[in-house]
């Protein structure tokens, strides 16, 4: 009988220790399932952080290129846009004729205006306000007293756009040098040609002189025409690099953010995985643990 008990409480202490074994192991596999799935969360974070710098970095230079392209394209650009503007002044479709009168000078050149404005300190003669500034008392004093009196207004009135444009684009083409040069060169060429045939004060040397002016003036508004043409192409061609690369960086830039979202949306789903792996770990080691303490452990006497 004394050897049976002491064979039961070996094998009662041996159940002990193997139970005891069994828990202690749930725990740690627990513990470490626990710590590892942390450290995969970490990991898909910091991967994640690093895809996102990165894509960041290609953004950065891609606009950080188109400022730089866009800087260097500008002068083209501006020469075109510039150029085309004279063509349009040459061809007479600059813009609408437009009138703008300086209603300050008017009133300035006509004393009655002046004398009624400065002894009224400015008042507001028509509409009893407060205090009008000379260019409005102006065009006040005009609509109501200088229109019905038909004063002039041309010598206070800017004329733009249209055929004004055309006649100034063209005086200026005519005080050039290029049509200077070649009147004059062509001008020697006439009279040195009349004075050698003793026809220097005849009628086809003035119509000659008369051609000339004409067919001069006439050459230097197309060579002026074809110049300005060739830059306004550089500066259209410019344009359309400039969007097509900017058609590129919106492009590349958009790739970039869809790898960001990308690179979050991934990690996301990473943590999550790791969390519901971590939970279903966790809940087996407990079961495990319970079921070493309350049932079939081995923990038994």
């Amino acid at each position: 009988m004394a050897l049976n008990y002491a064979v039961r409480a070996g094998l009662a202490s041996i159940a002990i220790e193997v139970g005891a074994m069994g828990l202690f192991g749930s725990i740690i596999g627990t513990a470490t399932s626990l710590l590892g799935g942390n450290a995969q969360k970490k990991a898909a974070s910091k991967a994640a952080d690093a895809q996102v710098k990165a894509a960041q970095l290609a953004i950065d230079e891609q606009r950080r290129q188109f400022d730089t392209t866009q800087q260097n394209f500008a002068p083209y650009l501006a020469s075109g846009t510039s150029a085309l503007a004279g063509i349009n002044a040459l061809l007479g479709i600059s813009t609408p004729v437009t009138r703008t009168v300086d209603w300050e000078a008017y009133a300035r050149a006509n004393p009655d205006v002046m004398d009624y404005y400065s002894s009224h300190n400015g008042r507001d003669l028509f509409t009893k306000g407060d205090s009008m500034s000379l260019a409005d008392y102006g065009k006040a004093h005009y609509d109501a007293y200088g229109a019905p009196q038909n004063r002039d207004l041309t010598p206070y009135t800017t004329t733009t756009g249209g055929a004004v444009d055309q006649q100034g684009a063209i005086d200026a083409l005519k005080e050039s040098p290029l049509y200077t040069s070649l009147y004059r060169n062509g001008e020697e060429a006439i009279l040195s040609n009349a004075a050698a045939t003793g026809g220097l004060r005849g009628g086809n040397t003035q119509g000659a002189l008369y051609n000339l002016g004409a067919d001069t003036l006439s050459s230097v508004i197309q060579n002026q025409l074809a110049n300005l043409g060739g830059i306004a192409n550089m500066g259209l061609g410019s344009a359309g690099q400039l969007g097509q690369f900017g058609a590129n960086t919106a492009s590349n830039i958009g790739n970039s953010l869809t790898q960001q979202g990308q690179a979050r949306s991934d990690a996301s789903l990473l943590r999550g995985a790791y969390t519901s792996s971590q939970w279903k770990n966790a809940g087996d080691g407990l079961s495990s643990v319970l079921s070493s303490v309350l049932g079939g452990g081995g923990i038994k006497f």
